[in-house]
Order: C-alpha cells, then sequence, then structure tokens
C-alpha cells in the first residue's frame, strides 16, 4: 500500500502538488477525481470539504491547499533540499513567496479561468477578468524583478516556491496577451523548472488522464 495518496485532476494546481511527491521521491499514488461533480467522490469529499484539488490522505491524516501541502511534504523528505530551514537567513523570504504565491497571485488566476465564481452576469464577468489582468501584471512584474538572478528564487536550486510559481506559469492565459515573453525571468524560470524529470513525469500523468477524459 502507498504512503500517500494525492486526490488530483489534471491540469489544475495539483501539478504543483504532484510535482513535488515527484521531486522528493515519495511513494504515492494518484486517485483522479472530477471536478464541478453533483456527486463528489466520498474520499475526496472527506480530504477537501470544498472538492478542491490538491488534496493528500497520508500517515498524518488528510491535508488540503496547494502551498500546504506543497510544503508538508518538502518537510518529510528534507534530504530534497526543498525548504530553506528555521534559523536560515533566507527563510523569511522563503515564506513570504510561498503566501504571496497563494495570496495574491493565486485568486487572480482563479478569476481568468473563472469569473462566474463572483458575477452570474457575463458582462460583468469580462471586467472582471479585465481589472484582474491589471493586477496580474504588476504580480508578474514583481515576480520577474525576484527572479532577476534566479533561475530560481534562492539561485539554482529549486525550492517550494518554485513548483507553487512554475506550474500556474503553464498556464498561458494568465499573462497580459497570453505572452509570458514579457517576463523573461518568469519564462526562463518555467522552462528550468519543466526540464526537470520530476516535472516532466507529472506532466505526462496529466496528459495521460486529460486523454482519457476526452476520449
Amino acid at each position: 500500500m502507498t504512503k500517500y495518496t494525492l486526490y488530483c485532476a489534471p491540469n489544475t494546481y495539483a501539478m504543483c502538488a504532484h510535482a513535488v511527491l515527484e521531486e522528493v521521491g515519495a511513494d504515492y499514488s494518484v486517485h483522479w477525481v472530477e471536478l464541478f461533480n453533483d456527486t463528489p467522490d466520498p474520499a475526496f469529499l472527506t480530504a477537501s470539504p470544498h472538492c478542491r484539488t490538491p488534496a493528500l490522505l497520508g500517515p498524518d491524516g488528510t491535508i488540503f491547499e496547494t502551498g500546504a501541502v506543497a510544503l508538508y511534504m518538502a518537510e518529510q523528505y528534507p534530504e530534497a533540499g526543498l525548504v530553506i530551514p528555521p534559523g536560515d537567513a533566507r527563510r523569511g523570504a522563503f515564506l513570504q513567496w510561498i503566501h504571496y504565491l497563494a495570496s495574491t497571485l493565486q485568486p487572480d488566476v482563479i478569476i481568468q479561468y473563472h469569473p462566474e465564481f463572483y458575477h452570474a452576469q457575463p458582462e460583468l464577468q469580462d471586467a472582471l477578468k479585465q481589472t484582474s489582468m491589471i493586477r496580474l501584471s504588476k504580480v508578474f512584474e514583481t515576480l520577474d524583478a525576484a527572479l532577476s538572478v534566479g533561475p530560481y528564487f534562492f539561485g539554482t536550486a529549486p525550492t517550494v516556491p518554485d513548483f507553487i510559481l512554475g506550474t500556474q506559469a503553464l498556464w498561458d492565459v494568465i499573462f497580459p496577451d497570453s505572452d509570458i515573453s514579457r517576463y523573461p525571468n518568469i519564462a526562463r524560470h518555467r522552462n528550468t523548472l519543466c526540464n526537470r524529470s520530476s516535472v516532466q513525469s507529472m506532466l505526462a500523468q496529466h496528459q495521460a488522464e486529460a486523454s482519457c477524459r476526452h476520449n
């Protein structure tokens, strides 16, 4: 029996947690789920009360929220080097970027895909997306500056915030005019992260699952 079970839907925020599980070499299985389902999988609902991915079942129980799952798994496997530990001068910045990506970037990313979560009227949805994109452009300017030395937030080795950002950056639609090249450091970051075998394995699994659902 595997040690961890990841509740996952293809091409969602679960990609981050999934890539981290691959990166640390965890013993895990994927429980693929359907989102926006009137009758959600009972095990998934227990693990994630809002039926959002990712959620993780492990020896300590269940955990949901992207950053929490990624950080938890990174701390379970410290030898993978994905955590800036307490006592390190970079610890504050490490926590800062994890929370910035969750509380500042992610909400506006969601608006680009699901404005109906906030407004029922289409014209208001369009206005919301436009306003949100203005905020996103400023967020990406901040992140691009933070990655100016790079290729990762803390130099040549990735940590948790790199997986949180890099897996969101796969979605071109979240960038103004769907053009990541406006932010060359983010583009370099995405390309570097995607060259890792852990991310390539994760993406292959998501592509296979998506193909099965479309056939």
